[in-house]
């Protein structure tokens, strides 16, 4: 009986090749070493993923077409390995290959649905952990020996990595590769987990924070990258950009109950424990449903690298002490200033790179610039507002870390199930109607919560804010992401995906430091009535504070509403069609 023909690109077809190159693996000059022995047991897709081995191992090997899609790979895959001319692969018979470089090279529809839950399930897990941490805080004081400060640098160091290194993320998976950049950080940031929750000292554990950080910073923004580069501009992608907006909005949500569940029930170990299933589960899966992008080639912007780090980690550190130790301390007015100047510097060298890490030209986009800003100001109310109820609720309420956690759900639950809808309304009205609706809803949820007295209760006056709060965010940051990914060159998707990430990130220390200088400030004014208890003193400044500071938050949300009136209606862009 003929033995069946397999189909280019079939597993069949891959096993087959792999058999062929292990016979022929004297011609190829290969070792038995324990990577070839991975490649002569497993599919060419898996192992062609791997991030440490260069493009030349590959090539020798005749792996080039892993980066094609079948259809537009044009040189056969027998006999020698295809040449290179001027950096683009050439077939044997001298014809240039397309790589698939035009946005949104698809993949099967049951493979992209597939890769698109990898990289939502990953955003949620780096989102979680922003949050995991602070309610165990108490817990990894007491057997690590943190005192206040130590315990701050606990949750700054995750942040300040983070924040200082997503503009270098992105442009290293535009350079390197977004799926390669993408399982480097996975695996840093597991192996971060692994080790910290062993920590027996505070520097240990710290330590583990910062990696965890750094890889965070490698991952998140190529999320984004990786889901502009598999589905092609229209709805599916807007289906696509809302479920990762909505599961990275409700991470911090999760990650507040998550955290107090896991210190409560187990240990404070565990806070770090529960990301290395979540990890090791993505490094296996990744490579088997996320297919490695097109990379730039070029000189890499060091100078840029190097600046946007220092600038961004120095403005977070100083924006996030701001709140707690006032304007006017060396503390905070120096890093802010000093990165303030390397900001400026940083937009100099990027004028004058080949290949910034941050190419301006993104700013020239009304609808991306305008997305940036709507990016500061909703993140940073949505944590303001978080900041402050936490300390109500556990305060005159007198919830435990654990029901404070559940109490916060309704925002998640709301933002969740708002999204599909926000998806479909979004598509009649518009990216500008859609976010003036949703900067509306914050408005009206902030002006509710103005009116929290020490008489409140959660049904009564916190849970239709945070409800509305959901909604709100859901309609506001669903379209903000699309607009900061529409228009992009593929070759710019990760800086993209960096920049809008980046401003996520700056929006929380920025407006909350804003926040708790307005609390701050309206505190040391009120007067306590004589017939407040003495033992509800504290309780009573603390809830008459707030009313400004929700009022502050009130003023930012309107300001969100007026910008989104400069949104001009999008259009679908062109897709290259390859000559």
């Amino acid at each position: 009986m003929p033995r069946p023909t397999a189909v280019q690109g079939s597993s069949d077809f891959d096993r087959r090749r792999l058999r062929r190159l292990h016979r022929n693996r004297r011609k190829h000059n290969l070792v038995e070493t324990p990577f070839y022995l991975a490649i002569k047991w497993h599919t060419i897709d898996v192992i062609a993923s791997f991030a440490p081995f260069p493009d030349t191992f590959f090539q020798n090997c005749q792996f080039d077409f892993l980066c094609a899609t079948p259809e537009k790979t044009s040189y056969p895959l027998q006999g020698r390995s295809p040449r290179r001319r001027n950096g683009e692969i050439m077939s044997l018979d001298a014809t240039p290959v397309t790589l698939g470089k035009e946005p949104g090279t698809a993949q099967p529809a049951g493979r992209t649905g597939t890769a698109l839950a990898i990289i939502v399930v990953v955003q949620l897990m780096l989102t979680i952990d922003l949050m995991i941490v602070t309610v165990a805080l108490p817990s990894i004081g007491r057997d690590l020996g943190y005192s206040e400060n130590g315990l701050a640098w606990v949750v700054n160091a995750y942040g300040l990595a983070l924040g200082g290194l997503m503009l270098l993320g992105g442009r290293l998976g535009d350079t390197f590769g977004r799926r390669r950049i993408f399982l480097g950080g996975i695996v840093l940031f597991t192996v971060a987990s692994l080790v910290g929750g062993f920590a027996m000292t505070g520097w240990w554990f710290l330590a583990c924070r910062g990696l965890q950080g750094v890889g965070a910073a490698l991952v998140m923004p190529n999320c984004l990258a990786l889901i502009l580069s598999l589905f092609p501009a229209g709805p599916e992608r807007t289906k696509a950009i809302a479920t990762s907006a909505a599961a990275s909005s409700s991470g911090a949500v999760v990650g507040l109950l998550l955290g107090g569940v896991l210190s409560t029930g187990l240990s404070w170990r565990w806070v770090m424990f529960v990301n290395v299933p979540v990890g090791i589960a993505v490094f296996v899966l990744a490579p088997l449903y996320i297919r490695e992008q097109a990379r730039i080639r070029g000189k890499f912007d060091i100078a840029g690298a190097l600046t946007s780090a220092l600038g961004v980690a120095l403005l977070v550190y100083g924006l996030s002490h701001a709140g707690e130790s006032g304007w006017s301390t060396v503390s905070v007015w120096l890093p802010i200033l000093v990165g303030a100047a390397l900001f400026v510097a940083f937009t100099m060298v990027e004028r004058q790179a080949a290949q910034p890490i941050m190419p301006l030209s993104l700013f020239r986009d009304r609808n991306r610039v305008t997305a940036y800003i709507s990016a500061v100001l909703v993140t940073g109310t949505m944590i303001g507002q978080a900041f402050f109820l936490t300390m109500y609720l556990q305060g005159p309420l007198g919830f435990s870390a654990l029901l404070t956690g559940f109490a916060f759900l309704t925002t998640g639950f709301a933002l969740v199930i708002s999204s599909t809808l926000v998806i479909g309304l979004m598509q009649k009205i518009g990216e500008r109607w859609m976010t003036f609706l949703g900067a509306l809803l914050l408005v009206a949820g902030n002006l509710w919560l103005t009116t929290l007295s020490l008489d409140s209760g959660y049904w009564g006056t916190i849970f239709g804010p945070l409800a509305l709060t959901g909604v709100g965010m859901a309609a506001t940051l669903i379209p903000a992401t699309e607009m900061a990914g529409a228009g992009v060159e593929s070759d710019n998707y990760g800086s993209a995906s960096s920049t809008y990430n980046t401003m996520l990130q700056l929006g929380g220390p920025l407006v909350l430091a804003i926040l708790v200088t307005v609390l701050t400030s309206a505190a040391k004014g009120i007067t306590v009535p004589a017939d407040v208890p003495a033992d509800q003193a504290d309780h009573y400044v603390l809830t008459a504070s707030m009313a400004p500071g929700f009022m502050t938050a009130t003023i930012l949300a309107i300001g969100v509403a007026v910008t989104s009136l400069f949104i001009r209606r999008s259009t679908p862009a062109a897709v290259p069609v390859p000559a």
